[in-house]
């Protein structure tokens, strides 16, 4: 009967096939080892029919009932398998090439190491495939929707991927060679242990895709975001990375022994074994965990360990990052600096060997109260030797310094007048008041002359906070005064008289000519202090005025109008 089924005439009639088929009752219809050439198979129920390791070549399966057949080992080569319906049926150890899948019906069928090749696959719909292994070379797979599907082992040699939905599907250690990505959506996707050599990747945001260990020679890179990209252990050699952004890549034990920096990828740059990691890593950063809360004589003998951590790796430089309290203990931060010839995962390991011991060092030295004494002392000495002298240096760094400050001044009215008896009194109640006030709004070189105060501060919003708390403060005290903020540039000088750090600057100035147009318990301040309190806070109201200068101060002469502001608190 095998000798009917390769006759063409045979398939003619659906009823020759459809009587020879029910002759066999309930016995399987099992098909092996045979070539079918330019049969047209259209609209035959070929349903649990078992053909086992058969050559199909440009047949027609056109509406034909394949659901339960078992295909296996059988090749297709041309076929038109458009609005088949395959559901259930196992395809598994076949190949499909240049084959017609338009319209096809795959539910659940069974695809184990199935090839499909040079084939149109945009009509099907793939999310209920299970792809984990399958062949996919050279197929059309534009705008498929790929998103959190297994395709790992798969090979996609030359497919077409253009347009695809690859967002948080698993491709690793799948073969893309030479695949076509353009204007696919590569968000969160796995490329563990992949082969990507010669894929343009230019332009695309590949930001925290995970590319470890995968085979990207000679892949494009211009302008892409590879910011947050895992290429741990990939191969990059001959890459093309121009304007690429690498803001936290991570390279580590990345290979790479040349690369193109130049838009048009001719000039090469080569590279010793773990050079490119050395020169382009992020810097490695080593934590050390310890299991109890760091005295301030522990902290103090960080620098002995990193001495010792850089003694005993050679070329390596460290510095020490932070230290912060965490759940039980703390956590000690190193900078890697230099990282010499090792490899960063390489040293990383050492480090954190050779540290476990000096934390241990550090441990016992909290049970030896003699050493811990001796430390103290020692400690305190340093203090006492260098500490003054630390402080002058900080003093003279502030001289010449410009710096952008709001500067407030004070000044209280009719002081003049009052009586030679409550003066002292009177000037000591004013500062009594303003020092937890000044304190409370973080105001820097504070001046008190007389009656008079000058401060500065880091925003405008804390300097009319402030001002407006002095106000109600020493109104209720029964002061009457007057206060000016302006904001602007301010030179920290030497005071010769006082042997101090003084302010001088326009802002300065103008801060006292604000003052003077104010009357009693007004806050007038320029439109730069408006401005930026506006920017900060909703919390105030400033009422327009005009004032007009009796000196010039900078660009500006005596007699210029000036728009002034006065402050209230909602």
């Amino acid at each position: 009967m095998n000798k009917a089924l390769t006759d063409p005439l045979f398939f003619v009639k659906a009823e020759n096939w459809q009587r020879w088929k029910d002759s066999h009752g309930n016995k399987d219809i099992v098909i092996e080892d045979l070539e079918f050439k330019d049969f047209d198979f259209s609209g035959l129920d070929f349903s649990n029919v078992h053909f086992i390791n058969c050559l199909f070549d440009s047949c027609s399966f056109r509406e034909t009932n394949l659901i339960s057949t078992n295909l296996t080992r059988s090749n297709f080569q041309g076929c038109d398998f458009a609005n088949a319906k395959l559901i259930a049926s196992n395809l598994s150890h076949s190949e499909f090439r240049k084959c017609n899948f338009e319209e096809v019906n795959f539910l659940t069928a069974i695809l184990n190491d199935t090839s499909v090749i040079n084939s149109d696959l945009t009509h099907l719909d793939l999310q209920s495939f299970n792809l984990i292994g399958i062949t996919l070379d050279l197929c059309d797979l534009r705008k498929q929707n790929l998103a959190g599907k297994n395709l790992s082992n798969a090979s996609l040699k030359r497919a077409d991927l253009r347009g695809a939905n690859l967002d948080k599907t698993l491709l690793n250690h799948t073969d893309l060679t030479d695949c076509l990505l353009s204007g696919a959506q590569i968000k969160n996707t796995q490329f563990k242990s992949a082969n990507l050599t010669g894929i343009d990747f230019s332009g695309a945001d590949l930001s925290r895709v995970n590319f470890e260990n995968a085979k990207l020679r000679g892949c494009d890179f211009r302008d892409s975001d590879l910011s947050g990209t895992c290429l741990a252990y990939a191969d990059i050699t001959g890459a093309s990375l121009f304007n690429a952004d690498t803001m936290g890549w991570d390279i580590r034990d990345i290979k790479c022994q040349y690369a193109y920096w130049d838009r048009d990828s001719t000039l090469k740059t080569e590279y010793q074994p773990h050079e490119f990691e050395r020169i382009y890593a992020e810097s490695l950063i080593i934590e050390l965990k310890y299991e109890f809360r760091l005295t301030a004589n522990e902290i103090a003998t960080l620098p002995i360990l990193i001495e010792h951590l850089q003694a005993c790796h050679w070329g390596v430089s460290l510095r020490l990052k932070s230290v912060k309290d965490i759940a039980g203990g703390a956590l000690v931060q190193l900078v890697v600096d230099e990282s010499g010839s090792y490899s960063l995962n390489e040293l990383e390991i050492s480090l954190k060997e050779e540290a476990s011991r000096i934390q241990y060092a550090q441990l016992a030295l909290r049970a030896d109260r003699t050493m811990q004494r001796r430390l103290k002392e020692s400690i305190a000495g340093i203090k006492e030797q260098f500490w003054p002298r630390l402080l002058e240096l900080a003093a003279e760094h502030e001289i010449d310094q410009v710096r952008n400050f709001c500067v407030l001044f004070i000044d209280l009215k009719d002081f003049t007048q009052w009586s030679e008896g409550v003066v002292s009194e009177k000037l000591s109640l004013f500062r009594g008041l303003l020092k937890p006030i000044l304190a409370k709004w973080k105001a820097s070189y504070p001046n008190m002359e007389g009656d008079s105060l000058r401060a500065t501060f880091r925003s405008a919003k804390a300097a009319v906070e402030c001002a407006c708390m002095i106000r109600n403060v020493l109104m209720s005290a029964e002061f009457e005064l007057r206060i000016g903020i302006d904001l602007g540039h301010v030179n920290i000088v030497h005071n010769e008289v006082t042997n101090q750090s003084d302010l001088e600057g326009n802002a300065v100035n103008m801060a006292a000519r604000l003052e003077s147009m104010a009357e009693a318990g007004d806050i007038v301040v320029s439109e730069k202090v408006k401005h930026y309190c506006e920017q900060e806070s909703g919390d105030f109201t400033f009422y327009p005025h005009k004032g007009q200068l009796t000196k010039g101060i900078g660009n500006k002469k005596a007699g210029d109008w000036l728009n002034i502001y006065h402050v209230h608190k909602k």
